[in-house]
């Protein structure tokens, strides 16, 4: 499994949103700078990045903390 998603799903992220993460903003957004810095401020550094529908929505959630890499990082 993609550890976006995975994390993604353990810190509580809509997955509309982990979606649109791994999708049009993995695959196109992020890659244009000027696209990705235009949505960057509609997006509110909310500490994820967060769907179209739900900026519309302003829906935002209060991350949980994954561990899912804790070895990882701690190695």
């Amino acid at each position: 499994m993609n550890p976006h998603v995975e994390c993604g799903r353990h810190s509580g992220i809509p997955e509309c949103c982990i979606q649109w993460f791994v999708t049009a903003w993995s695959n196109y957004v992020y890659i244009n700078s000027d696209l990705r810095n235009k949505y960057l401020l509609v997006n509110d550094n909310v500490g994820y990045i967060r769907c179209p529908t739900c900026i519309a929505n302003r829906s935002v959630i209060k991350i949980k903390e994954c561990d899912c890499y804790v070895e990882e990082k701690e190695n």
